[in-house]
């Protein structure tokens, strides 16, 4: 009996280990996981496209009865790096990068998460927008297009760039653009009835 007693304990504390593990398996283990976290502002709404609006948003975590900002150990996604692109040097800081969509974000702390949805400003969807909106200067010409909704409005949009020197369209009737330098730009697309944006970066 003296030698089984140890062995039942060690066993016994095996299984309550193995239950601790099993209870909070979903919120992460040997992390301090709050109840639940809040995104704010909820709902977000962009006015316009482009880095002069972009939105800083915060993650609230609650633990029990307390609560603790947690913006910046938060992990920040948009599920559309065309329509919302988080900051890679300010988290939590989106940027609404094009027109015709809304988009949901999401927020997670030690494996809880949150979601909210953003709105942007209607109009023509602009694409393709490269890697969250990020082009090689000096790289292949790109032929954009535009839609409204799910008709393709191409063939009757005019094009524009805010800077000729990053993004240039040499036939305001196509869609087809270089990128001559580095920086940021905003594309617009018109068909007569409709217009759209999208902020490109060249790298």
């Amino acid at each position: 009996m003296l030698i089984r007693k140890p062995k039942l304990q060690l066993l016994a504390a095996l299984a309550a280990f193995l239950l601790l593990a099993v209870a909070v398996g979903c919120k992460g283990f040997f992390v301090n996981s709050p109840d639940s976290i809040t995104i704010s502002p909820d709902p977000v709404s962009f006015a316009d496209v482009g880095n002069a609006n972009a939105q800083q948003l915060s993650a609230l975590a609650t633990f029990g009865t307390q609560t603790q900002d947690v913006t910046t150990a938060t992990i920040w996604k948009s599920a559309n790096a065309c329509a919302v692109v988080p900051s890679t040097t300010q988290i939590g800081l989106m940027t609404p990068i094009g027109t015709g969509s809304s988009v949901t974000i999401t927020a997670t702390y030690n494996g809880v998460s949150d979601t909210v949805t953003a709105t942007l400003p209607t109009g023509l969807t602009i694409s393709p927008c490269g890697t969250a909106g990020k082009f090689s200067a000096g790289g292949p010409a790109v032929n954009f297009t535009a839609a409204s909704g799910s008709t393709d409005v191409t063939s009757t949009t005019t094009w524009q760039s805010s800077n000729n020197t990053i993004v240039n369209f040499t036939n305001p009737a196509s869609g087809t653009a270089t990128f001559p330098g580095t920086g940021t730009a905003i594309i617009t697309a018109n068909d007569g009835t409709d217009s759209g944006k999208l902020q490109v970066t060249v790298q």
